[in-house]
């Protein structure tokens, strides 16, 4: 049985190695497909001012993060029960991308028909069409990081995710340049600005989507036993984080370094209704977002391939900590502090996950990769109400005093991250 297990495994390294390049660059269209679709609607800044246009309170604008976190979040767990076992979830992917993403298709009609007539039904079907695309990219999650794992071997893993970090981002940079010119044009009066914006979202989907069928998935990991009942697998999850220390470690930092979605909604509600920049300066602010995807995403991938992923979790984290920090001084009376900060929230929005994945595939042995991928998302969960806090706590109170406690959550996740061992023992433990 051992021997051929070894064979099965020889033969799936072989074809993962044969066929490196191919997914490497097709993995990175799929990225650049998406990420450039969702920057036309970026969560920290053309977004939250849709939403706010449509009549949306602050606490709702948050409302906006806790879909996007518990979406990612709740179907992971689920979606790793229903691939284990699989030696192929290509499959899986392409259906559950291909249902949360038609729906997207429903948005441009709805924003022209109602944006203005009726803004409470636009606004009450955005939130329902948005829960929708990221309770199924949640599930698809789970599946394309494992996809991740099995094609692009550990000591390439960084320079992989730098890369997707720098070629989203160029793309990310065109998406906030034409949201820059729609959004500061008079022949886009709302709400076609944004259903225009939303239509763009639709194509970036579709070229992602059309890319999931050309990669080449070796064959995983199969077990041979009886598939086990939902209730089994959970309670394989607390031994599975006993016996690796590192990884409970890593959720806790990254639950607190997720404590910066308290703010994220909000550093451009404040320059708009503080600062009083124009709708053409939040394209700009976009335009820096992306800016600071494409100059930092080489760095991570430096960081980690030659450091080791956990000295770039932590270059990420101090990152982090430094965007409230920087609107405070913004809110004391120096407004050239938040352009920074949207060129930082560039930088972590994608290098926080990306680093965080690579020290999560490190820690882990390849059999248990699904179950950990869905136990990782599935704690990450309770930091959707981050964005509901941060909303009620501006509502309440202002704007600088959510930068202050998302300041003080973050500076904790930074000293989480910290004492995160920078050696993979707990995998060698394992196999």
């Amino acid at each position: 049985m051992s021997q051929k297990t070894d064979s099965a495994d020889e033969r799936a390294a072989g074809f993962a190695a044969r066929h490196f390049r191919w997914n490497f660059g097709i993995l990175l269209v799929d990225g650049i497909g998406f990420f450039a679709g969702l920057a036309f609607f970026d969560p920290n800044t053309v977004l939250p001012v849709l939403l706010k246009e449509l009549g949306a309170a602050d606490w709702q604008v948050g409302l906006s993060r806790l879909i996007l976190t518990l979406g990612f979040a709740l179907p992971s767990l689920l979606a790793a029960h229903w691939i284990h076992g699989r030696a192929e979830h290509k499959g899986f992917l392409i259906k559950a991308c291909a249902i949360g993403r038609i729906p997207l298709l429903t948005i441009p009609g709805v924003l022209i028909w109602h944006g203005t007539s009726n803004p409470g039904l636009a606004l009450t079907w955005f939130f329902f069409i948005y829960a929708i695309f990221w309770l199924l990219d949640g599930g698809c999650a789970v599946s394309w990081f494992d996809i991740v794992g099995k094609t692009i071997p550990g000591r390439y893993r960084g320079r992989f995710f730098g890369a997707l970090q720098t070629s989203s981002g160029l793309a990310a940079m065109g998406s906030g340049a034409i949201v820059a010119l729609v959004l500061g044009s008079p022949r886009f009066p709302f709400p076609y600005e944004f259903a225009f914006l939303a239509g763009l979202w639709c194509v970036g989907a579709l070229f992602s989507q059309i890319s999931l069928f050309f990669i080449r998935e070796p064959p995983g990991e199969v077990d041979s036993g009886p598939k086990p009942g939902f209730r089994t697998y959970l309670r394989s999850v607390v031994p599975l984080l006993k016996q690796n220390p590192r990884l409970s470690r890593l959720i806790l930092a990254r639950f607190l370094l997720d404590g910066g979605a308290l703010a994220a909604p909000f550093y451009v509600l404040f320059a708009r209704e503080n600062l009083h920049v124009t709708l053409q300066t939040v394209g700009i602010y976009t335009v820096l977002v992306s800016i600071g995807k494409v100059s930092t995403g080489p760095l991570w991938g430096w960081i980690s391939d030659h450091f080791g992923p956990v000295i770039g979790f932590r270059a990420v984290a101090v990152s982090v900590v430094t965007i409230p920090m920087l609107a405070l001084i913004a809110a004391g009376g120096a407004p050239w502090a938040l352009p920074i900060s949207f060129f930082l929230l560039g930088a972590v929005q994608d290098g926080l996950w990306m680093t965080g994945s690579t020290v999560m595939l490190e820690s882990v042995a390849d059999r248990d990769r699904p179950l950990v991928i869905g136990v990782a998302a599935l704690l990450q969960s309770p930091s959707a109400i981050y964005g509901v806090t941060g909303g009620v706590i501006a509502q309440t109170f202002s704007y600088p005093v959510v930068f202050s406690g998302t300041l003080i959550v973050t500076t904790a996740g930074l000293f989480a991250a910290m004492r995160l061992s920078r050696a993979a023992d707990s995998v060698e433990s394992a196999q």
